[in-house]
C-alpha cells in the first residue's frame, strides 16, 4: 500500500467521524454513489457542504457523504437549526491542500470542543449556512480548503448541539474525491407537554393540579442536568411539595432521584447527582420514559377570570441559566373563573324599594353545567365550599355574592367555555319572610364578574300573622247598629207594658 492511499484512508477515516455519520448499516439505506472526481485535485473549482439534520434515530443507518439521503432514510428532520463553517488557519493563513504535509496533519485533527479552534490551529472569517429547512437540509458553497464546521444557532427544544467537525473540500472517498459534501449531524429533542386535571372542587380556595409530562430525550450528550420548573400566577399559592407527585411511566419516581423545591411562586423539579447517573445507564437507556410532576396551586384571588400556567423543561442546564441554554416551554393552559351576585327582595317590589338582606344560601353544582340555558339546571352533590364557606348571606343592598366558581378550562370539556351553570339553595329567609315553595334557584356564572342583572331575582313573601282587633270605622259602625237595635227592644218592650196595663183598666 503506497504512502498516498494511506494518507486518504486515514483522511476519510476521519471525515466519516467527524461529519456524524452513524456507525450501523441499515438494510434500507441508499447506496453509496460514485466519487465525484478521481487522480489529482481539481484546485480550480468550488466545493459545497450540505449538512441533512435530523433528531437521534432509533434504527440508525450509515450516511453517505457523496450524495443526499434516500427518500425514507431518516426520520424526524430539524429546521431552523443554523452551522457556520470556519476555515482553518496556520500561522495566520489559510491550509494549503496542495501541501502534502497539511494532508498529513488532518488525518489526526480533532475539531475543538465548544466550537474552539483545534489546537495549533486559528478559526478564520465565519461563512453561515441558511437555517435548515423542512426536510433539515441546509447547503453553502465552499471553496478548496479544510474547515471546522460547528451548529451555532437551534431551536430551544434542541436539547443536544452537535459537536464540532472538520470537513475538507473536497473530502477523499472510496479512492476519489467527493467536492459536494454531505453531513448528517445528529440532535436530541427535548419536548414538555402541560395540561390541567378536571376541576373537582369549584370554589375559590379550591386546587387546580397542572400534570407536565416530559419524555427523556435520546441525547448524542451525557446527562449533565434535568429539571422541570413550574412559576405558578400569583392568585396560585403553591401547595405542599409533598403533596405534588412526580412519577415515571406512571410510577412514582425513586424520591432519591430528585428533589422538588417551593420558593415564592417557582416549583422545581430537579434530577440529583443519583438521578442523572440513572439517566446516564448505557446509551440512552431511559429514552422515552416519561417523567410527570404534577404542580399544583390554591385559587386565592380572580382578577380578570382567566389564569394562565406555562412550565419550562431544563435540559442540561445544570445552573439554569437562560443564556447558556433556554429552557423548552410547554404549551400555555389557561383555567377560568367568576363571580355570581344576584338580588334578593321582597315580593311585590321593584328597584330600590324591597331589597332583602338576611337570606342565607347554599350553591351547588348543576347535573348539565354546560346546558346551553341555565334556567331549568338542577342541583347535584354536596353544596360548594368557597373560601372554607358553604353558606352565604345577602347583605348591603340585597346581594347574594359568591366571589369564585369554576367555569371552565383549556384542557377539559367544554374547553374554554364562557359560563357555567349552578344552583343556588335558600336555606334561610330573612325574619319576616317566608321561604318560597321551591327553595332552588338556577342561575349563571360567567368568566370574570357575573353582574346582578345576568341572573333572575330571588323574591320573598311576608309572613302571617293573626288579625288585629276591629277598633276602627267598621267597628264604630256595628256599635251603631247595635245601639239602634237595644233601642228598638226598649221601646217595644214599653209599648207591650202600655197595653198591658190599658187592658186591666
Amino acid at each position: 500500500m503506497t504512502e498516498r492511499n494511506t494518507r486518504l484512508r486515514m483522511v476519510a477515516m476521519l471525515g466519516a467521524a467527524a461529519i456524524g455519520v452513524t456507525t450501523l448499516m441499515g438494510a434500507g439505506s441508499a447506496a453509496f454513489a460514485a466519487p465525484q472526481g478521481f487522480g489529482d485535485i481539481d484546485f480550480g473549482r468550488d466545493g459545497s457542504l450540505t449538512v441533512h439534520k435530523y433528531l437521534h434515530q432509533v434504527n440508525p443507518k450509515e450516511g453517505d457523504i457523496s450524495q443526499a439521503p434516500a427518500e425514507g432514510d431518516y426520520a424526524d428532520p430539524v429546521s431552523d437549526v443554523i452551522f457556520t463553517a470556519y476555515p482553518l488557519l496556520k500561522d495566520g493563513k489559510q491550509l494549503n491542500l496542495k501541501d502534502a504535509a497539511e494532508w498529513n496533519a488532518l488525518g489526526s485533527l480533532a475539531a475543538g470542543e465548544g466550537c474552539t479552534a483545534p489546537a495549533g490551529y486559528a478559526l478564520g472569517s465565519p461563512i453561515t449556512l441558511p437555517a435548515t429547512d423542512a426536510k433539515g437540509t441546509a447547503t453553502v458553497t465552499l471553496p478548496i480548503g479544510a474547515f471546522q464546521v460547528c451548529e451555532t444557532s437551534a431551536p430551544s427544544q434542541i436539547i443536544d448541539a452537535a459537536s464540532p467537525f472538520i470537513v475538507t473540500v473536497p473530502m477523499p472517498h472510496k479512492n476519489g474525491w467527493v467536492y459536494d459534501v454531505h453531513a448528517y449531524p445528529k440532535n436530541g429533542e427535548a419536548t414538555v407537554e402541560k395540561t390541567i386535571e378536571q376541576q373537582q372542587e369549584t370554589g375559590l380556595g379550591s386546587v387546580v393540579k397542572f400534570p407536565v409530562t416530559a419524555p427523556v430525550p435520546t441525547t448524542g450528550d451525557k446527562w449533565t442536568g434535568f429539571a422541570l420548573r413550574d412559576t405558578l400566577d400569583e392568585r396560585l399559592t403553591p401547595v405542599d411539595a409533598a403533596n405534588m407527585p412526580v412519577t415515571v411511566n406512571g410510577e412514582k419516581l425513586d424520591s432519591s432521584y430528585y428533589t422538588l423545591t417551593v420558593a415564592g411562586q417557582q416549583i422545581t423539579m430537579n434530577f440529583t447527582e443519583t438521578g442523572l447517573v440513572w439517566l446516564n445507564e448505557g446509551p440512552n437507556a431511559q429514552a422515552g420514559k416519561k417523567i410527570q410532576v404534577v404542580f399544583a396551586g390554591t385559587v386565592t384571588k380572580l382578577g380578570n377570570g382567566t389564569i394562565t400556567n406555562q412550565a419550562e423543561l431544563w435540559p442540561n442546564n445544570p445552573g439554569f441559566d437562560p443564556s447558556l441554554k433556554p429552557p423548552v416551554p410547554s404549551n400555555e393552559v389557561e383555567t377560568h373563573w367568576g363571580n355570581l351576585q344576584v338580588q334578593k327582595r321582597a315580593a311585590g317590589t321593584s328597584g330600590e324599594q324591597g331589597k332583602l338582606n338576611g337570606a342565607t344560601f347554599e350553591v351547588y353544582n348543576a347535573a348539565d353545567p354546560y346546558a346551553a340555558d341555565c334556567s331549568a339546571a338542577e342541583a347535584a352533590g354536596d353544596p360548594v365550599t368557597v373560601e372554607g364557606k358553604t353558606s352565604f348571606t345577602s347583605a348591603g343592598t340585597g346581594v347574594i355574592s359568591i366571589a369564585g366558581l369554576f367555569v371552565s378550562d383549556s384542557v377539559n370539556p367544554v374547553i374554554d367555555a364562557q359560563q357555567r351553570c349552578y344552583v343556588l339553595k335558600e336555606i334561610a329567609a330573612p325574619a319576616g319572610f317566608v321561604l318560597p315553595a321551591d327553595p332552588f334557584t338556577a342561575v349563571t356564572v360567567k368568566v370574570g364578574e357575573t353582574t346582578v342583572s345576568d341572573n333572575v331575582e330571588i323574591v320573598n313573601t311576608q309572613q302571617d300573622v293573626p288579625e288585629l282587633p276591629l277598633t276602627g270605622a267598621a267597628g264604630q259602625i256595628l256599635l251603631i247598629i247595635g245601639g239602634i237595635a237595644a233601642v228598638a227592644i226598649a221601646m217595644g218592650l214599653v209599648l207591650v207594658n202600655r197595653r198591658r196595663q190599658s187592658a186591666e183598666v
